[in-house]
């Protein structure tokens, strides 16, 4: 009896020794209070060391020992969460979390400033968001016209400038980076951004950094970034399609009208996206017929036929996307997948208008060019992320352009781009806001035209190599000071010469109060000239364009302090931003006229090329105001902004060559501001919700470019300027002396919901039919009117 006893009590200890060995589960999905979606990448922190994140689908899993525990659960945009868990040996404990978005300084996440989520109020740098309602409603073609509305941001003939830091390069290189899901998009030969190929159909948010940027992204980032983030799936299958059809109003100068019929455009835009299994699934696409409102060319027909172009400013393309991710269920944390875009297009440009009066609206004799373009780029990434916060991801971009040149210059360009990332979140470990971020980049230009026979050799055949490694580091101390420090490494080949040059970057942001922050940074920028402005050679009409092989590169910095407030007026909420800023650069490129060629050229050798043109400096001042939320029973959402500047040559006596001067090339030397810059922009957005029905309205103010090359001026037939040669007789001098107020644009839109499926809108552009310029000698369009039909369908989960 004894030893039953003995044994019985035995057995019940090992077992009980046993029940407290065994470890304990605790696991859950996190998803929006609101939405009810699950949220990716939420920190999940027991105690002070034990994490994990929760995958694409919201859950998470944490394998502990027995005990009373605290889970704390932490998501940019979102309130922290915190619940008291006890667990046993063997036990699964099962939590579903729901977070509620906070104010929105913090529910506005950006990823471009450090290349991770933050939120918008802890950034050290400005930046403007813009949301895909701004894109959609307003019949947007072209990424451009969407950009465009964002304070500081103008547009001058596809090339955007921020903050007037660069002026206007004739179609070669850019200061702004441009990127889709973190990966540059500008051409490969001249650094310049196809509008018309960015996904206008897919998009979560457009991010514009205003500053120099170049430790992130590199050499083309020396003035700013534009990140268009496109949408991946959300858990409901998800189909769009919009078609909008309209018409060019006539324009007011009577005399310029050059049709009987109104010139017209169509466009259809569609959108599938959902989740199959563990695969995302994004199919997107888009199809513009535009006759355009400059021309006609030679051979012009009146007749609308679909698929051709027959104007100046005409354009015909089609677009599809395709974006795939896979989320591995063998292995928590890991996904890749494939993103490819392809289009093709037949447009025409042109860079100078006939004349004011009959032919404002015609290209001049030989300056329209007509291509025909084929874009494509695959994009193949991988990423894996450690429970320990760890992330580690390799992308990559294949970008080939084919444009084929009715001047009989084709160019041809292939661009190799590669991104090994290394992150570290700390959160996991124990150290809240604290992460590094590590990067090797490699990128590969092969370009081919007969446009860039400027070489050495004299063939067109031209390469580039750019390396370069980055590293930075982000913290917040005190849960209120957020700093952060950066350094980039570039080495950059063209052909056979080659340099190499480290740029940094800090800064730093203050949480005054739960929605006030105040901000300063640094930055350094660096940027390598383009094939294109070193090797070009070509001409438009009788003017000439030389290449300038000796080109070196630009150098510049920014600062910037700023303060940032949010405000909240009921359900109303918002913020104002305030900043200052300073960009200096040295070695700067400008497109240039002077005597490049020899005196048996054209107009004696005469013409434009790239130059180094000394030191420049932009200062400035801007204020912006962002808000949404509901007054009364109406639903508003608002961007509104305005910049100073105030851009100016610091060497205006520096020859570029033989008596080439900023003195003598410039049309108004007075105050030395830089050519082809706005000192004042206005931009605003409203738009409203009330019911069924959707209103809204768009402004935007730029001021008067006030120097221009004064070469325009000088081969215009001017009446009042007995020197004026007559060469080139486009009425410029007149139109700047009869234009020399600023011009306004306004924009609007009405949109009635019929079901909850189908919308119509009237959407009317330059509502009030001005006349005006961006870039001088090309004028704008006039009033278009058209009419929009919208489907969507959110399948049921």
């Amino acid at each position: 009896m004894l030893k039953k006893s003995v044994f019985a009590a035995s057995f019940c200890f090992f077992m009980v020794r046993a029940g407290f060995g065994q470890s304990a589960t605790i696991e859950g999905i996190v998803k929006d209070a609101r939405t009810r979606e699950p949220l990716a990448a939420v920190n999940v922190v027991l105690g002070e060391y034990t994490g994990t994140a929760t995958d694409g689908d919201g859950k998470f899993e944490i394998s502990i020992a027995p005990g009373q525990y605290t889970v704390s659960f932490y998501y940019l945009g979102y309130e922290t969460l915190s619940q008291a868990v006890t667990a046993t040996g063997g036990e699964n404990v099962f939590l579903e979390i729901n977070l509620q978005e906070t104010e929105i300084l913090s529910s506005m996440v950006v990823v471009s400033a450090g290349k991770f989520e933050q939120n918008l109020g802890d950034l050290t740098v400005s930046m403007e968001v813009l949301k895909p309602n701004i894109v959609e409603n307003k019949n947007t073609t072209s990424m451009d016209e969407a950009i465009q509305q964002t304070p500081g941001v103008v547009i001058v003939d596809n090339e955007p400038q921020i903050r007037s830091g660069s002026g206007f390069g004739f179609g070669a290189g850019s200061r702004v980076m441009v990127l889709v899901d973190d990966l540059p998009i500008l051409s490969g030969d001249a650094g310049r951004p196809s509008w018309g190929y960015l996904p206008v159909e897919n998009l979560q948010q457009i991010e514009v950094i205003k500053g120099a940027s170049s430790v992130l992204y590199g050499s083309s980032a020396l003035s700013g970034v534009v990140n268009v983030r496109t949408a991946y799936p959300r858990s409901a299958p998800e189909t769009k399609i919009t078609f909008f059809s309209g018409f060019y109003s006539d324009p007011r100068t009577k005399e310029a009208k050059y049709w009987d019929k109104s010139p017209i455009f169509n466009n259809l835009n569609f959108l599938h996206s959902r989740i199959i299994g563990n695969l995302d699934l994004v199919v997107g696409g888009s199809f513009l017929s535009d006759q355009g409102h400059l021309g006609p060319l030679e051979g012009f027909e009146e007749t609308y036929k679909l698929t051709e172009v027959g104007r100046a400013a005409g354009d015909v393309r089609g677009r599809l996307n395709l974006n795939l991710r896979h989320r591995n269920p063998a292995i928590p944390g890991l996904e890749y997948g494939l993103n490819g875009s392809w289009q093709s297009s037949e447009s025409v440009t042109t860079l100078l208008w006939d004349s004011i009066g009959t032919g404002l609206y015609r290209p001049y004799e030989g300056g329209a060019t007509r291509t025909d373009q084929i874009l494509l780029n695959i994009d193949p990434f991988v990423s894996f992320v450690t429970h320990k916060g760890t992330r580690l991801s390799l992308k990559g971009r294949y970008y080939k352009q084919e444009n084929h040149n009715s001047n009989e210059q084709d160019n041809f360009s292939d661009v190799f781009f590669g991104e090994f990332q290394v992150q570290q979140h700390f959160e996991p470990l124990g150290v809240k806001q604290f992460t590094i971020t590590a990067g090797a980049v490699g990128i590969r230009t092969s370009g081919e035209a007969e446009l860039y026979a400027g070489n050495p050799e004299g063939d067109g055949k031209n390469d580039a190599h750019n390396y370069a490694g980055y590293l930075q580091i982000d913290k917040t101390f005190f849960e209120r000071l957020t700093a952060s420090g950066g350094v980039r490494y570039e080495y950059f080949k063209i052909n056979g010469d080659d340099e190499s040059k480290p740029v940094f970057r800090a800064g730093v942001n203050y949480h005054l109060a739960r929605a006030s922050y105040l901000r300063a940074s640094f930055g350094q920028g660096y940027r390598f000239p383009t094939i294109a402005e070193k090797f070009i050679r070509t001409a438009v009409g009788s003017v000439n364009i030389y290449p300038n092989p000796a080109l070196q590169s630009e150098t510049g910095w920014n600062a910037e302090v700023g303060f940032k407030q949010g405000y909240r007026v009921d359900t109303f909420r918002g913020f104002l931003d305030l900043a200052y800023f300073r960009q200096e650069y040295k070695d700067y490129i400008e497109f240039t006229f002077g005597r490049w060629g020899t005196i048996q050229d054209p107009l004696f050798g005469l013409g434009f090329r790239s130059v180094n043109t000394g030191k420049s400096r932009v200062s400035g001042a801007e204020v912006s105001i962002m808000g949404e939320g509901k007054i009364g029973e109406v639903l508003v959402q608002a961007l509104c902004g305005y910049t100073y500047t105030r851009p100016v040559s610091l060497t205006p006596d520096y020859e570029y060559a033989d008596d080439v001067t900023y003195l003598n090339t410039s049309s108004d030397t007075t105050d030395y501001l830089l050519k082809y810059r706005m000192q004042h922009l206005v931009r605003a957005d409203l738009e409203f919700s009330y019911a069924k029905l959707t209103g809204g309205v768009s402004f935007r103010y730029n001021s008067f470019m006030k120097n221009i090359d004064n070469i325009f001026l000088a081969l215009d037939n001017d009446p009042q300027n007995p020197n004026s040669l007559g060469l080139l007789p486009t009425g410029i001098a007149e139109w700047r002396r009869e234009n020399d107020d600023g011009d306004y644009v306004i924009d609007l839109r009405v949109g009635y919901k019929i079901t909850r499926h189908h919308k119509l809108s009237l959407v009317v552009n330059n509502l009030l039919n001005r006349e005006y310029t961006i870039r001088p000698l090309l004028i704008e369009k006039p009033r278009t009117v058209s009419l929009q039909y919208a489907f969507s369908y959110n399948a049921p989960n």
